[in-house]
């Protein structure tokens, strides 16, 4: 029998260069570091030579190890090189880092303990050699079937949702796909998902919004006509084989309405152009709270209209955004609106009104504590104060919203459309991580306990007061005991003391890593301060799972300078629980 192969592209091996992800990021430093290490392998496919298969060995941040292929890191290499005959690859000429490895082919999985981990990670230090990283694989199974509407006929380009269910609890959990477009129906309504682990599955379509055909919506159907996931039909995969004729059919369609109606200044009655609305279908029995809405946005004349609504009660708010950046700006940024509740029985509804009313401003000063660098203050001005507003608990009739302003070249911002509730406050941006709030100061007293919102407020004077956070704290984790499971993940967090008091009106610096191979983390972009380590474990245990075990967390309190490096060591007994 002949050994089986991999039918994968590519030529030869090839170093690429990454772009900036972002037109405003920064150019990333050159890369100096010694390339003295190396990696080397051999590739199987069901216990034989994989030859001539495509091998990608790609530099990884650290915390993305034991996650899908991602998380680049910015100073990267990305390597493509094909096994010789008899399944063995080699790259060398790597600077030390972490590093993932891949066998790309999407029908195959590995044959490991950890069937649906398809890569390798490996930390290298400088000058090492690793010659036994080695992937097994195996062909993985396929999910096939067609998808009709209540009249026999084939929902066309409509994605489906295929979930794993866990091995412990049997319950549901989104499963990751190597191409979407797998998961997507052809021109007869039939689909094909090919390269999956071995495991339990069930499928559905129409997850989180609904399928139209004309005037008529289809709720979310799983295989083959449930319209709940606990009475799905359970499709077992196993290696290398297909599972059939799984179809779904939609049940009987509901008509459609449409809903009009205007959005009105509360103060003046003038209509609002260009304000965005949206209709969510009200929490009841049947969606278990788990609701969709529809968008609008309205004319020169302030008129909207929100079609393919089903019967139903719903409610509508005014949106304060909009996230299609092709759009022209909304006028909703200074406005919100109470909830208006509205039925839709067996016909279109109009003449709907909703009053948006003018939200608070909320004003003031950024203030840079204990430093006077220019470039540390221009760090500072490219900056965002961002706002996550809560309604208070008695109000029935609005939604959380959150608002941000980009700070002056004075230091001065100003937040408009603020809600009534309570306000927290953060700082973020292109610098992002690199300053932290310590106190705000409302007309010269600290708010300390929260920061309250009331209605038409014109709040001025506040001062936020943030501080350099460039404190690093630099850890080991160490095995004793034993030999730690393959794939068992280190994550570590790094919470401050400050942050256990209730209802603080501003988020806190913190920060978390997870352990490379070497059991090596580092938590940059402290303030300084107490804070307490927790180090957790997990092991991958199904494609959606990790198991955790409840109170085997390590904990330790550090102190952590400005511009200083804070060392710690964990020590994980593995003969302890």
């Amino acid at each position: 029998m002949k050994p089986l192969l991999l039918y994968l592209t590519s030529a030869m091996s090839i170093l690429i260069p990454v772009a900036a992800p972002h037109s405003n990021a920064q150019t990333p430093p050159l890369d100096n570091r010694p390339r003295t290490a190396s990696i080397g392998g051999r590739v199987t496919v069901g216990g034989a030579p994989a030859a001539n298969a495509l091998v990608t060995v790609t530099e990884v941040e650290p915390q993305s190890r034991g996650a899908s292929p991602g998380g680049e890191s910015r100073r990267r290499a990305f390597i493509k090189v094909r096994t010789d005959g008899e399944g063995r690859y080699r790259v060398a000429g790597l600077a030390e880092g972490d590093y993932m490895i891949r066998a790309l082919s999407r029908a195959y999985v590995s044959s490991g303990n950890s069937p649906f981990d398809v890569h390798k990670s490996v930390t290298l230090d400088e000058g090492e050699s690793r010659d036994n990283v080695d992937i097994a694989l195996i062909r993985g199974g396929v999910i096939t079937g067609r998808v009709t509407d209540d009249e026999g006929h084939p929902v066309i380009a409509t994605y489906l949702l295929l979930t794993s269910l866990s091995e412990k609890t049997g319950r549901p959990g989104r499963y990751e796909y190597v191409d979407d477009l797998m998961t997507r129906t052809d021109d007869r309504g039939v689909y094909r998902i090919y390269g999956l682990p071995a495991g339990r599955y069930i499928i559905s379509v129409g997850s989180h919004w609904t399928y139209s055909r004309g005037k008529r919506t289809y709720s979310e159907t799983f295989h083959p006509d449930a319209t709940n996931w606990k009475q799905a039909k359970i499709i077992e995969v196993k290696e290398g084989a297909e599972c059939a004729d799984i179809d779904i059919r939609l049940g009987a369609g509901r008509s459609t309405y449409e809903v009009t109606g205007r959005v009105v200044d509360a103060e003046t009655g003038q209509p609002l152009p260009r304000a965005a609305v949206i209709c969510w279908e009200a929490p009841n029995k049947e969606n278990g709270g788990r609701r969709s809405g529809k968008e609008g946005v309205t004319d020169s004349e302030g008129i909207f209209r929100v079609s393919e609504l089903p019967s139903g009660r719903y409610e509508m708010y005014m949106r304060r955004r909009t996230y299609d950046p092709f759009s022209a700006p909304l006028t909703n940024d200074e406005y919100y609106s109470e909830k208006t509740v509205f039925e839709v029985s067996d016909s279109d509804v109009s003449g709907l009104e909703v009053k948006a009313i003018r939200g608070s401003t909320i004003s003031g000063m950024v203030v840079l504590e204990g430093a006077n660098d220019p470039a540390v203050q221009a760090k500072l001005r490219r900056m965002e104060i961002h706002v996550y507003l809560t309604p208070n608990r008695e109000s029935d009739g609005q939604m959380s919203s959150d608002i941000n302003s980009k700070i002056g070249g004075d230091g001065g911002f100003h937040l408009t459309g603020a809600t009534p509730g309570m306000a927290r406050f953060s700082i973020y941006g292109t610098e992002d991580g690199s300053f932290t709030i310590k106190r705000i100061e409302r007309d010269g007293a600290e708010i300390s306990r929260g920061f309250e919102i009331r209605p038409g407020e014109r709040i001025s004077g506040v001062r936020i007061i943030v501080a350099q956070a460039n404190g690093t704290i630099r850890g080991q984790v160490e095995i004793a005991g034993g030999k730690a499971p393959e794939g068992l993940e280190f994550h570590i967090l790094a919470r401050s003391e400050s942050d256990n008091e209730p209802q603080r009106g501003f988020d806190l610096s913190g920060g978390s890593a997870m352990a490379d191979g070497k059991g090596r983390f580092v938590i940059e972009r402290l303030a300084p301060g107490e804070y307490e380590l927790t180090l957790s474990t997990r092991v991958r245990v199904s494609p959606n799972e990790w198991r955790s075990e409840a109170g085997s967390e390590i904990k330790q309190r550090v102190t952590v300078s400005n511009g200083a490096e804070t060392t710690v060591k964990f020590t994980l007994d593995l003969t302890r629980k």
